[in-house]
């Protein structure tokens, strides 16, 4: 029976609460939904879905599957119990064991199954398992860490597959004690059975030289190593008196040469530098973090002074891009040297500016021109909002942001480094690490016994120990992005001094209202005064309300950072603010107004004199030209209401000029009945043509898009499958994927298969084929009725079935 079939079976016979169970872990399953059990079976043996579900799973689960998916083997029938896989998981028991193998079961990771003919009849009552079909690739090349078995390598590295025979022979002539072998598939199962017996084990390795354990142990994680040089394995010889540690165990087959630089530990031996075992740190209980201290009192004025710092730093940032935008490069992103031209506005390094480039773009306060290429100031209410309701929009923005602003300046695999606001830091799982991390900070936060007036605080590496222990499959991700979320997270409040706040434990529960209120009450109110002073200066002492800051902006230059900001005026801040359509009664009303202190006579004289000369020479926009000598023409057009969109001034008797290009301003006049000829550059070019208005993009954020089923979901795709409510629309996708399961079973046990195939002309044909490989939608066949190879696409594929007693030919 097919695998698809065999766990259809299995699903059926679950209860309706147990199917619920495994729906609202795995929903993915049934949207859309499926119309029958074995289309249910045969999503859940999709590679897709089960990658999906690994990531879920807690490292001493996953570890057990592993361990599952070495020790089984569907074509045999050869199933596992949880007395079985005891002696393969060092430390761990049978009654853990059990439990963690019904919740992959639960999962529909692994079906039940028959017990093997040669169980032990101890094991009669014990509940057996297969894995999904699928799980070995879900895996990877290497579950657990653990190479290839020798059978295998022999076939795929063939240069290896002939030493092996004289490599078995030499350790016979050495005095040990295996079975002779003349073929590559004798030598690797003499060599197998050698070592993995433990008295066997103790012999040959007896003999290594010093070192070879602990290089042996360094494959803990990975199979795969690195070498020095391939001029190395020139001495891998049985009869070096002197061999490396490398060499020696290359001349016993203990280690495999893939190619000039890299080598394979075979799984047999690193089951053996195991103990012989699969598992060597089982562990059921997460590792224990090791925290340090910190008083609340430092952690909440870390945190909230990052909080009203982070706050108008991004203020001063908008305010700078209001008057310059940012450029970016052709190739996309911030480049280095305008972000130093950013910094050094804002006073803070290159590192702090890039995030706050990036934190500005991901909460919509910066956006994209795409005609000119440059970050904007997006029209907002920023400035008008309280300080808590610019924090949460900050906050939500990065938790949902798909990008990682921590990686901004990391290099590129060809070269260079990663730029701010450039593509290469998108990162789509980013919204999730984040939860996670939060999320974690949080549950240690509630388990930690903290002593009264202190919380504990993690670091990096602790925290990514943790994460992985719940969720190995995602480590490097964590290894990865976590770092850089910790102090993203510390810059906005969340964490302080390396420890969770209260404000970030409530974002962490979702709880937005308290975390708003909390914010509110903890942060000083804004200063709505400044001190002028003699040296043409002006002290704000505290946080100033954003109106007024804007204001003192834009007639003056912030000098220093910190709470206590200096603004220096001059005559050309004053002439600044001139520029943006303020009058000298205007700039020193504002500042009577808002001082504490008199205006000083000197700034009093600077604004004043400043305004006197401003304005003698006057420039303003202007994008097109219109001259004719009929002057009485040119004093209707000016007069025509149609043309008020398009900002015409008389330049002289002759000449009108106008806001607008050329192109649209000789379009709107021949749309007003005028006929207007375009001269000198104003004439089109060849080849060119006008360009379509753009309109500024919003800042992209995505949100998570979690597979969500409501509890009515699961009732009617429940009655569907048991056949109690209406019927699911479309046809079962799981014919497909059973014929293609047939097909991979067919390649491995080198059997015949019975194909119904489908010609060009829509006839439908049985044959006989001998499957050879699978790939890309194509099967590679032989045909031994011709006696040929041919190639024959899946999708005309109709039906499969192994031919029983039908040797393989070819």
């Amino acid at each position: 029976m097919s695998a698809i079939r065999a766990l259809a079976e299995d699903l059926a016979a679950r209860s309706d609460d147990q199917l619920r169970e495994l729906l609202a872990a795995r929903p993915d399953l049934v949207l859309p939904p499926v119309p029958d059990f074995q289309a249910l079976a045969a999503r859940a043996s999709t590679r897709i879905s089960v990658q999906r579900v690994l990531e879920k799973l807690t490292s001493p689960e996953l570890q057990v599957l592993e361990a599952v998916d070495l020790t089984t083997n569907e074509d045999s029938h050869l199933s596992t119990t949880a007395s079985w896989l005891k002696s393969a998981i060092a430390g761990s028991t049978i009654k853990a064991l059990d439990a963690i193998l019904n919740h992959l079961h639960a999962l529909a990771l692994l079906r039940r199954a028959t017990p093997h003919p040669g169980a032990p009849k101890a094991d009669a009552g014990r509940r057996f398992y297969l894995p999904v079909s699928v799980l070995g690739e879900a895996l990877g090349a290497y579950p657990a860490g653990l190479g290839r078995p020798y059978s295998t390598l022999a076939v795929q590295q063939p240069e290896f597959g002939q030493r092996l025979v004289g490599i078995v022979e030499g350790l016979r002539q050495n005095g040990i004690s295996m079975e002779r072998a003349d073929t590559p598939a004798t030598a690797a199962h003499s060599l197998h059975h050698l070592v993995s017996d433990p008295a066997g084990w103790a012999r040959l390795i007896s003999d290594a030289p010093p070192q070879t354990l602990e290089l042996l142990r360094r494959f803990k994680y990975s199979p795969v190593g690195t070498i020095p040089k391939r001029a190395a394995l020139g001495r891998a010889v049985l009869d070096n008196p002197s061999p490396s540690p490398v060499e020696w165990l290359v001349a016993r087959g203990l280690l495999v040469p893939l190619d000039a630089l890299h080598v394979e530990l075979p799984r047999p031996v690193g089951q053996a530098s195991r103990g012989h075992v699969i598992v060597s740190d089982f562990k059921l209980s997460p590792p224990a973090p090791v925290t340090r201290r910190v008083s609340n009192s430092v952690r909440d004025n870390a945190a909230f002074g990052a909080v009203a710092e982070t706050l108008r730093l991004v203020t001063e940032l908008l305010s700078l891009a209001s008057s310059t935008p940012i450029s970016t490069l052709r190739s996309g992103g911030v480049g280095v040297r305008e972000v130093r031209r950013v910094s050094e506005a804002l006073r803070v390094d290159i590192p702090a500016t890039a995030w706050l480039l990036e934190l500005a773009a991901l909460a919509g306060l910066l956006s994209l021109d795409v005609t000119t290429s440059r970050w904007c100031v997006t029209e907002g209410t920023w400035l008008t909002l309280d300080r808590h309701e610019q924090w949460k929009q900050l906050v939500t923005a990065w938790l949902e942001a798909d990008r990682a602003p921590s990686l901004v300046g990391s290099p590129l695999p060809g070269g260079g480094a990663i730029n701010a606001l450039a593509a290469e830091a998108s990162r789509p799982d980013a919204p999730l690490v984040r939860k996670r991390a939060l999320e974690m900070l949080s549950a240690m936060l509630e388990e930690d016994a903290a002593e009264e007036g202190a919380t504990g605080a993690l670091d990096a590496e602790a925290l990514v120990s943790a994460l992985t222990w719940h969720q190995p499959r995602l480590q490097r991700r964590f290894a990865r992005l976590v770092p850089g979320i910790l102090k993203e997270a510390a810059q906005l409040g969340l964490l302080g001094s390396g420890a969770l706040t209260e404000l970030g434990a409530a974002v962490a529960a979702g709880k937005w209202d308290a975390a708003l209120e909390y914010l509110r009450q903890a942060l000083p109110e804004p200063l709505n005064s400044f001190l002028l002073q003699a040296d043409l200066t002006a002290v704000a002492p505290g946080y100033l309300e954003p109106g007024v800051a804007r204001q003192l902006a834009a007639i003056s230059v912030a000098e220093g950072q910190g709470p206590a900001t200096i603004y220096r005026f001059s005559a050309d801040s004053v002439r600044r603010a001139l520029d943006g359509g303020q009058s000298a009664a205007e700039i020193l009303d504002f500042l009577r107004r808002h001082s504490a202190t008199e205006v000083p006579q000197p700034l009093k004289y600077l604004v004043e004199d400043t305004a006197a000369r401003y304005g003698r020479l006057r420039v303003g926009a202007m994008g097109s030209y219109l001259r004719s000598d009929d002057e009485d023409g040119l004093s209707g057009l000016m007069a025509d209401p149609g043309t008020a969109p398009l900002g015409l001034v008389r330049l002289s008797p002759t000449v009108i000029g106008s806001v607008a290009s050329p192109q649209e301003l000789s379009h709107t006049l021949r749309e007003l009945g005028y006929t207007p000829a375009l001269e000198g550059r104003a004439r089109p070019v060849a080849g060119s043509h006008a360009h379509p208005p753009v309109t500024v993009p919003a800042s992209s954020r995505t949100r998570l898009n979690p597979w969500d089923l409501t509890d009515e979901d699961i009732a009617d795709q429940l009655a569907a499958l048991r056949g109690s409510g209406p019927p699911v629309a479309g046809r079962s996708e799981s014919q497909p994927l059973v014929g293609l399961e047939i097909l991979r079973e067919a390649i491995r046990t080198r059997s015949s298969v019975r194909m119904g195939v489908v010609d060009g002309q829509g006839n439908q044909r049985q044959e006989i084929f001998v499957p050879l490989s699978v790939t890309d939608g194509r099967v590679r066949v032989f045909d031994p009725r011709r006696d040929v190879e041919r190639v024959v696409s899946v999708h005309r594929i109709m039906d499969v079935e192994i031919v029983e007693d039908t040797p393989a030919h070819g």
